[in-house]
Formats: C-alpha cells, sequence, structure tokens
C-alpha cells in the first residue's frame, strides 16, 4: 500500500495532467474563436451566366455592346450577363435606370477595352450607369479625351448596389465618379491625375491599385468627396490599395469638396511620397471633415497623420460602411467583409 506522501504526489500528478489537459482545450477552443472573428469574411457569390454574347468579328449576338444592353430586359429580377470577347470596342456605353442587375463579363485587362473620347463635359463619360445592381468583371474602361482640356470620365456611376471586379478605369481628370448609392471596387487599377475619383456616393476600393500621373498644374488629389449635408452617409474607403504617383508629382491623397467631406485609406500601401491631405479652405469646417488613415504602410505614410484607432476604422470595412454582407453575396465576386 502507497503511503500518504506518495499519494499525494500521484495525485497531484494526475490532477497536474488533467489541469494541463483543460488548458489545451480552453486554449485550442479560444484560438479556434479568435480566427473566427479575425478571419476575413470572403463570398465567392453564385455564378453570372451569360445571357448573350458580343462579339467585333459578328460571331455573337451583337457586334456593340449598346445594342446588347438595349436588347436586355428591364426592371429584371436576375441578372442578365452580357459577356464581351476581346476587342477594343470603340463607343459610349449608357446603362438606363430601367435596365437593373445587368452584368458586363469581359475577358481580362487590356483584353476586353471599352474606349471613348471625349473631354469636354463630366456627364460624357465612356460608361454610364443609371440602372442599380451593375456589376462588371475583366474589363478595361478608358477615356481617351486630351489632358488637361476638360473631364475624361472613364466610368459615371449614379447607381446603388454596384460592383467591378479586375477592371481598369483609365482617363486624366475625374476618371471616375462614384455619384450616389453604396458601390464596390475590387482587384481593379485606377489611372488618372485630377480628383481621379470623385463624387458623393459611400465607395469601397478594395485591394486596388491607384496611380496618379503627373498633373500639368503639378498638384492633383486621388479622392475628392463631396459630402455637403448632415445628414450625408456617403464617403471613399480605399482598403488594402497601393496608391503610386508618376516621380515629380506632387499628389495629395484627398481634398474635400463639402463641409461632411468623407475619405479614409486604410491597410493600404503608399509607395511614393504623398502631400498628404489637401488643407481644408476656410468655408470647410474642419470638425465636421472626416479624412483618416489607418495602418497603412510604405514610404508615403507619416506618423500622426490623420491616426483612426481600430474602432474608428471598422465603421469603414465593407460590412459596416456599404451593408456589404447584405447585397454583395449576389454579383458573383469576392471580398473581405471585415479587416485584412
Amino acid at each position: 500500500m502507497p503511503s500518504i506522501t506518495n499519494m499525494s504526489r500521484e495525485t497531484i500528478h494526475n490532477v497536474g495532467i488533467t489541469i494541463a489537459a483543460i488548458t489545451i482545450v480552453v486554449n485550442v477552443v479560444v484560438l479556434t474563436l479568435t480566427l473566427t472573428v479575425l478571419r476575413p469574411r470572403l463570398y465567392p457569390g453564385p455564378k453570372i451566366h451569360p445571357s448573350v454574347v458580343v462579339a467585333l468579328d459578328g460571331s455573337g449576338d451583337f457586334t456593340t455592346i449598346s445594342a446588347a444592353v438595349a436588347a436586355a430586359p428591364s426592371h429584371s429580377g436576375k441578372y442578365f450577363g452580357i459577356a464581351i470577347r476581346p476587342g477594343v470596342y470603340h463607343e459610349r456605353v449608357q446603362v438606363p435606370t430601367g435596365k437593373i442587375r445587368l452584368a458586363f463579363l469581359g475577358s481580362g485587362i487590356g483584353v476586353t477595352v471599352i474606349s471613348f473620347n471625349s473631354s469636354s463635359s463630366e456627364d460624357m463619360a465612356t460608361l454610364d450607369i443609371k440602372g442599380d445592381g451593375f456589376v462588371a468583371r475583366d474589363v478595361s474602361f478608358e477615356n481617351t479625351g486630351v489632358p488637361g482640356t476638360g473631364y475624361t470620365v472613364a466610368l459615371a456611376n449614379d447607381a446603388d448596389k454596384t460592383a467591378f471586379l479586375h477592371c481598369s478605369f483609365k482617363g486624366y481628370s475625374g476618371v471616375v465618379k462614384a455619384g450616389r448609392g453604396s458601390q464596390f471596387y475590387s482587384n481593379s487599377n485606377i489611372y488618372g491625375a485630377v480628383d481621379v475619383v470623385w463624387g458623393t456616393a459611400a465607395a469601397v476600393f478594395q485591394k486596388s491599385a491607384v496611380y496618379a500621373e503627373k498633373p500639368f498644374a503639378g498638384l492633383g488629389a486621388i479622392a475628392f468627396q463631396q459630402g455637403s449635408t448632415p445628414i450625408f452617409d456617403g464617403g471613399f474607403v480605399f482598403h488594402g490599395c497601393s496608391v503610386a504617383a508618376a516621380p515629380g508629382s506632387r499628389v495629395f491623397l484627398g481634398r474635400p469638396g463639402g463641409a461632411y467631406s468623407r475619405i479614409v485609406f486604410m491597410e493600404s500601401y503608399l509607395l511614393s511620397p504623398t502631400a498628404g491631405w489637401l488643407p481644408e479652405s476656410s468655408s470647410l469646417p474642419p470638425k465636421t471633415l472626416y479624412l483618416g488613415e489607418y495602418n497603412n504602410g510604405g514610404p508615403g505614410v507619416e506618423p500622426g497623420r490623420r491616426n483612426m484607432t481600430t474602432a474608428e476604422a471598422a465603421q469603414f470595412t465593407v460590412a459596416s460602411f456599404i451593408d456589404g454582407d447584405k447585397w454583395l453575396p449576389d454579383a458573383s465576386l469576392e471580398y473581405v467583409s471585415g479587416f485584412l
């Protein structure tokens, strides 16, 4: 029979093993819960199948994109996919209000190109969207208008719940107009020089690249956001993006276009030194503006410049800022719901 001392040691040993096992189980559960909370939520979405085909050589249903849009049903309850085969389509495409849930399905950036030449007005964009629920994948949009002579808008997006994946936008001034509603741009490229992205929508640009060319005046801004009322809920968020500027250019991250403008760069990489934020004029009260940065990296970052807390930045994720979890899963693309 073991002694009381030996029994105590054996008991303590067994208890120790039991506690260690419980600790491991608890740690695994905690780690699992932590990863579940922190893991980005990715949604591939249902596949959108083409309903018609556009091809320049006549091998499809139409030879122009505009003709395919005109043939699409109005007020459709499901996506109407327009497959656009390789080529450069020289046309101005308009998606009217009644043409909702259209999807442009291209063959890749630089492969399927929609090109238009205009520098006369902000209303003459290469692609003009008024119909809600629009989606585009693998398409390049460009405006080849003469730089410095007016707006060269590649996209005028005045629709709600629109999404772009693997797209490219090229112009000089006012390249992407994010006009209204909730908008999402993912894994896309944007090229411009002056007020590259502008408008009043609530738009998130995620995992995309923005390249600012050297403006003629030696000064430009990536984002020009025009919030003008206290009830305004729009703003521009650049999340997980890379930002670069042409050598010798002085480019601001953003400039406010209204007293309630909101522009945020978070978890992004600023490849080139930037001029920070364009100073607000006396007519735009600084207390009502929201210009913020969070967890950015690269040589363009300046410590202490409009830094946000994690709680503040959480308001500008896809899930929080544009309610993306409620409508993006239907748009047939992947996105990150929270932080990267």
